[in-house]
């Protein structure tokens, strides 16, 4: 889900911090860049309330959930507009976006869920790419 079109609110903020290593706490929506607090992005906000209704929908109670983290490593670069790796379109205000450089941001992603009875963990690893101020805010 950190990898899918729920991140694009919060692509903004992530080109401000840069390359470096975002935690965020699904069950409260805290975020973390490079150890240090920082304000929630929206992404948090909407992994917090997936979390909660994916719950709801399996019946399993807030409680049973002892821990549940995202980590991502992002890395980044500019890139020419020439050599971007997918065939996106950028959108604003129903017009196409086209600039001379695109951000390009590796991810490495680490989920953990931990209950009392067991620890769900997965691995992902994804390249986004967008041009800097997309999507406005």
């Amino acid at each position: 889900m950190f990898c899918g079109w729920r991140l694009h609110s919060s692509k903004p903020v992530l080109a401000q911090l840069g390359s470096g290593t975002l935690e965020i706490d699904a069950l409260t929506g805290k975020c973390y860049f490079d150890e240090h607090p920082i304000p929630p992005l929206a992404i948090s906000v909407e992994l917090r309330e997936w979390l909660g209704e994916d719950l709801k929908e399996h019946q399993i109670p807030m409680e049973a959930i002892s821990r549940a983290n995202l980590k991502a490593k992002l890395s980044f670069s500019e890139i020419p507009w020439n050599e971007k790796s997918k065939p996106e379109i950028f959108l604003a205000n129903d017009a196409a976006v086209r600039t001379a450089r695109l951000y390009r941001c590796a991810i490495e992603c680490e989920s953990e869920v931990v209950t009392d009875e067991a620890v769900y963990s997965s691995r992902h690893e994804d390249v986004e790419e967008w041009p800097p101020g997309w999507p406005a805010t």
